[in-house]
């Protein structure tokens, strides 16, 4: 998988979002086995504490299952857009960010513009 650091989040929160950026790409199906908590630190070079907080958080997400004794996978697709409370905190973010970007005078179409971007590079 490969986490790199250029985002500036904590490296969990960066595992975070590249095991859920795989599964908008495609690359990990419903069903498919995540590596072990060892074998994903080993892989991604972190501790595997903090493998292990990425798995629970991820679980807690309805992004992961864990079968004792099998493994770990992929869910069927976690959450249906709408008032779930993972869409709801999320919103409440993404209107934090709008307000920063229009207090520092960033135009709509430019904003708009970014978010096109970024919604089909995680699509691709």
């Amino acid at each position: 998988m490969q986490v790199n650091d250029q985002s500036g989040l904590p490296y969990y929160e960066q595992l975070i979002l590249h095991v859920k950026q795989q599964i908008v790409q495609g690359i990990l199906q419903p069903g498919d086995r995540l590596p072990s908590v060892r074998d994903m630190a080993r892989q991604e070079q972190l501790n595997p504490n903090t493998v292990s907080k990425v798995y629970k958080q991820l679980e807690a997400q309805q992004v992961i299952t864990t079968v004792h004794g099998k493994g770990t996978y992929v869910r069927e697709t976690a959450v249906a857009a709408g008032d779930s409370a993972q869409v709801v905190a999320t919103k409440k973010q993404l209107f934090t960010l709008l307000t920063e970007l229009r207090y520092l005078g960033v135009p709509l179409d430019e904003v708009v513009k970014w978010i096109k971007e970024a919604y089909q590079g995680v699509e691709q």
